[in-house]
């Protein structure tokens, strides 16, 4: 297979999803012979990660996100690097790095990611990109829908690194969070974010919480949002059976404790820590949105709702923790299942993606 070399821009200050799945995929290209560079703001978690990869990385700090400055900057990294591929993988970077690559002397292939089911914006920086990479069908149903041309939208599923969950110990974070060894743990993981809906997931653990009174509800994640939901799980009476973790580093950890994983999100890109749980063997309660549909199969390895629908969510929780047998089919099957999402075939399906389009 062709070797390329490909620069990767990535322009967001903090470390989510977007940022570890470029980790993966430029450790994954490597292992393939390719060639990566990284374009990043100085500073930035990403930048802190990279130093610990094997990828040569660039800095520059733009301040807006038409920011024609840092676009002649990034275009004389171009320039010298002269890859044979430009992937745009964030919202500020697919802005600057489009300037860039019209403005270059070096013309290379531009491929931008889409990592969520909003509606765009700006329609001319994704018809200017030679291929935009969608992580899941739903995303690309969305940008068909705003006109995109079907020919210019590839789909590959986002990864994660499975072996992270095998032979996993969390034994210790039932002191830390004050949790009783048996007590059903019902947990979720996402940022504090208002389309993760977590308010949702707290109107259905009231109703789970009349049912299953030794219910514990784990909410690991940070954001802006933290003080509402905390005053929110108060008003529902429940606080004392939420537990707010905030950022932690220990996921595998956690999911190892938990008995069910939920994702409440009215709007969702694919959701990779569904494919964390999982891969952790975890029963699954979420809600058919973007492309959740294509991770959990219904019925299979958990259940899919409707979203903004507390009623349907808590019920369908109920019912898994009431019935074993239930929970074990829906536990193995997410193992099985979750080996269609690793970061080794992300890296391929992308590559692929690239030798297509040069």
């Amino acid at each position: 297979m062709k070797t390329l070399s490909v620069l990767h821009i990535d322009f967001e200050k903090t470390w989510r999803g977007g940022q570890q799945q470029l980790v993966w995929l430029v450790e994954g290209l490597k292992k393939s012979g390719d060639k990566n560079f990284v374009l990043c703001r100085p500073g930035s978690a990403l930048s802190a990660g990279l130093k610990e990869n094997v990828a040569a990385w660039f800095a520059v700090r733009p301040l807006f996100e038409l920011d024609i400055i840092a676009a002649y900057k990034t275009a004389g990294i171009i320039n010298s690097l002269k890859p044979d591929v430009i992937h745009l993988h964030s919202a500020h970077a697919h802005t600057i790095g489009i300037m860039a690559a019209k403005i270059s002397r070096h013309k290379a292939k531009v491929v931008t990611s889409r990592r969520v089911d909003f509606h765009i914006k700006n329609r001319w920086k994704y018809h200017c990109a030679d291929r935009i990479i969608a992580i899941s069908n739903g995303v690309k149903n969305v940008l068909l829908s705003d006109g995109i041309p079907e020919e210019k939208i590839s789909v590959v599923h986002s990864g994660v690194d499975l072996n992270r969950f095998d032979n996993v110990e969390g034994s210790y974070l039932y002191r830390e969070l004050g949790i009783i060894k048996g007590q059903p743990v019902i947990g979720i993981v996402a940022a504090l974010a208002p389309h993760k809906d977590h308010r949702n997931f707290l109107k259905a653990a009231q109703l789970v919480k009349m049912e299953i009174p030794d219910a514990v509800f784990a909410i690991v994640g940070a954001g802006s949002l933290k003080k509402d939901l905390t005053d929110f799980a108060d008003s529902l009476g429940i606080s004392g059976s939420t537990i707010f973790t905030g950022f932690r580093n220990d996921v595998p950890q956690l999911l190892s404790i938990f008995s069910l994983f939920v994702l409440s999100s009215y709007l969702e890109g694919l959701g990779t820590s569904l494919v964390d749980a999982m891969a952790s063997g975890l029963p699954i309660v979420a809600t058919k949105v973007g492309g959740i549909p294509e991770v959990v199969a219904d019925g299979l390895n958990g259940y899919i709702v409707p979203p903004r629908d507390h009623k349907m969510l808590s019920e369908k929780i109920i019912r898994i923790l009431k019935d074993e047998d239930l929970k074990k089919k829906f536990s193995a099957q997410s193992k099985l299942y979750s080996q269609n999402f690793s970061k080794e075939k992300m890296a391929e399906g992308t590559k692929k993606v690239y030798l297509e389009i040069i």
